[in-house]
């Protein structure tokens, strides 16, 4: 091997098994965090209660390990130089650019169908779930810390909250709609003044909210596919080359063999 070609491939290992240790410990790190919200707050941030997988501990949990099973394929294989990992790795990484490819592709054709699901799903959440149980706490907490954040109030107006299973029969809103003017007043919710609360609903306020940031999603999309296009690469190059390492070993052997004869 040449001395530039031996530089080039020890640049590229070295930075592909850098790139996965450093993955591979983010993904020990989230699935660490996603198992202490498990067991800390039960569901917490479980917004769509029929729904357990899309709650912010479940979804931590698919993406560390998913994240932590790719990442040790690719740290690993590069290591040891293993032909079956980095083949492992570039068969899983394909697969989830294939999915995330779909998925988008999904998005953009079902949007408004997934918009007006979406939306149901949390109507439903907090009109029969809200304030009702302890089982239900972090849908409470959820909410009230949305509201708070996003100065807004239910899903699409302050009319959400009314008649709900926590207050049947009651025009009532959580605190957390009340303009920060009127949150000292500790029922200002149960007073049944509109003026007192956020006249706008919490998933519109989320949309702006993710438009304002639309170029931080494509920057980070953007270096997401970089990443896993420099894997795939990087994974089929080490590949490429300890198969060739070892059938060059392999034939040394041979050809040392039929000289002793």
């Amino acid at each position: 091997m040449r001395k530039s070609q031996k530089r080039g491939y020890v640049c590229i290992r070295s930075l592909f098994g850098l790139l996965n240790g450093l993955f591979w410990i983010l993904g020990g790190g989230v699935v660490g965090i996603a198992i202490w919200l498990r067991i800390s707050y039960s569901g917490f941030v479980s917004l769509l209660p029929q729904h357990e997988l899309l709650s912010l501990d479940s979804v931590g949990l698919i993406i560390g390990a998913v994240l932590f099973l790719v990442a040790f394929c690719g740290l690993i294989g590069a290591w040891f130089m293993s032909p079956c990992l980095l083949i492992s790795y570039f068969i899983l990484i394909s697969i989830l650019c294939g999915a995330e490819l779909v998925c988008g592709i999904f998005g953009v054709l079902y949007r408004e169908i997934f918009s007006a699901s979406l939306q149901q799903e949390l109507l439903t959440g907090i009109q029969a779930h809200y304030n009702t149980s302890k089982e239900y706490t972090g849908i409470t907490f959820a909410w009230d810390h949305i509201q708070y954040q996003l100065s807004c109030c239910g899903v699409q107006h302050y009319e959400d909250w009314f008649n709900i299973s926590a207050w049947p029969g009651n025009f009532y809103v959580p605190h957390s709609c009340c303009i920060p003017s009127f949150q000292y007043m500790s029922d200002c919710g149960q007073l049944e003044e509109v003026s007192m609360w956020f006249p706008s609903g919490c998933y519109n306020k989320a949309q702006i909210w993710l438009k304002e940031r639309i170029h931080l999603v494509g920057i980070i999309g953007f270096v997401v596919g970089v990443i896993q296009i420099f894997g795939l690469i990087s994974s089929m190059i080490l590949f490429c080359f300890t198969r060739r390492r070892a059938g060059f070993k392999t034939y040394t052997a041979v050809k040392s063999q039929s000289f002793a004869v």
